[in-house]
């Protein structure tokens, strides 16, 4: 947090530097040719320059805003300049306002001991030098620059402050959330998925009983799929990223055993393996990978032709491992992709298929692949379909630099012409 604060800091300091507060000078005198004069005097440092011509009209421009500095006349019809400073000195909004009073060479005498016995904290006499007006006046106008700046500077830290409390009490929240769906949720989940199968595997059922059961084992395991993917959306949003194991492993190995999973879930489709090499070893969280996996395959399944087939493949080059599911079928709306991985978004197909996604599998899928420092991309177009394309590094969780920060369009796409 403090190094948050820090930066807090420095931005704001950057941002005063290019657009500094603006200061504004109340010049008092009921003299119109004088008030002009001070105008003109003050214009080259770039203020605001307030004029009124009387004491009364002074209080009233005081009402209205707030000031740097305070440039008046002593002598002035109806409240000279000292029974106006006395009324400026009594409210607490402005008892601290300089005030530089400017009066005659003829009535300094008479005036100066009971105009700084008011707090003035200067006395000109005109005429005025403009140069030496403008240097005094500089530097009221930079201490309540400065001033400002200190005061915006702590409302963004306490704004900060804040929000990062905030945060805090929504990770926390998270925290307890992922305790709640991961214990009082799944335990009881898993015994009724395990009585279900239990009486489907060893009991003689009824047929509407066998259904009744069937039925049971589906929707568990839709909301076993559910509180997963939940538990998966809220490490990756509150705690800091997915977290992975990696291990030494087959990719390909894998690849085929997901495949011979969803050949059983989708009988009657088709996907085809292409594989650059028997074997691509390396180091990944192979469950997490598997999780990728089938969920890339099951969407493209879902959203293209029955008779359609999907084609998975896998090439390495250099220290960097590929995997590219493509389908044909509806493409991806263009104004859909670039936001394709935030959570809750859909890439697509019927309301029916709508109806059956939380829009969190591309999500969490991309959370666990960054968490492997690599990248997942996807094109789609009507000619060429659709591609997901997986980089990884060779090998996940080391300290070196990973190979997928390079665009892995570098590397020369498989032919989607199949």
């Amino acid at each position: 947090m403090p190094s948050n604060l820090s930066r807090l800091c420095e931005a704001s300091e950057a941002l005063f530097e290019v657009e500094p507060p603006r200061a504004r000078i109340l010049v008092v005198d009921d003299v119109p040719a004088n008030l002009l004069a001070f105008q003109a005097i003050l214009e080259p440092l770039g203020q605001e320059v307030v004029t009124a011509r009387s004491g009364e009209e002074a209080l009233r421009e005081l009402l209205r805003g707030d000031f740097a500095c305070i440039l008046m006349d002593v002598q002035m019809p109806g409240l000279d300049g000292l029974e106006t400073a006395a009324l400026i000195r009594s409210r607490e909004r402005t008892k601290h306002l300089p005030i530089l009073f400017i009066t005659a060479l003829s009535r300094e005498t008479a005036y100066v001991t009971r105009g700084y016995a008011q707090g003035a904290v200067d006395y000109l006499l005109k005429p005025v030098d403009p140069d030496i007006l403008r240097a005094k006046v500089r530097v009221f106008v930079d201490l309540y620059v400065r001033g400002e700046v200190v005061k915006r500077q702590a409302l963004e830290l306490a704004a900060r402050r804040r929000a990062e409390e905030e945060l805090q009490r929504a990770a926390e929240l998270g925290q307890q959330l992922v305790g709640i769906v991961g214990h009082d949720i799944r335990t009881p989940l898993s015994v009724i998925l395990t009585a279900a199968k239990g009486q489907l595997a060893s009991n003689p059922l009824a047929p509407e009983q066998r259904k009744a059961f069937e039925r049971v084992h589906r929707g568990g395991e839709r909301i076993q799929r559910i509180v997963d993917l939940l538990l998966d959306f809220t490490r990756a949003r509150l705690g800091g990223g997915i977290p992975i194991t990696p291990r030494a492993g087959d990719l390909n190995d894998l690849c085929a055993r997901v495949v011979d999973e969803l050949n059983v879930t989708r009988p009657g489709r088709l996907i085809q393996c292409d594989f650059a090499r028997d074997s691509l070893h390396g180091t990944w969280d192979l469950e997490r990978m598997a999780q990728v996996l089938s969920n890339l395959l099951d969407n493209a399944l879902k959203y293209s032709p029955d008779g359609s087939p999907v084609r998975l493949s896998t090439w390495e080059k250099g220290d960097a491992v590929f995997l590219e599911v493509h389908n044909r079928g509806e493409p991806i709306a263009p104004v859909l992709l670039p936001h394709l991985f935030e959570p809750f978004r859909r890439g697509g197909g019927t309301e029916a298929t709508a109806r059956e996604s939380l829009g969190l599998g591309l999500y969490i899928a991309h959370s666990i692949v960054q968490a492997h420092h690599g990248t997942l991309q996807v094109r789609s177009s009507a000619e060429e379909g659709t591609a997901f394309r997986i980089c990884l590094p060779r090998r996940a969780g080391t300290a070196q630099p990973s190979p997928c920060e390079a665009p892995s369009e570098a590397v020369e796409p498989l032919s989607l012409t199949a």
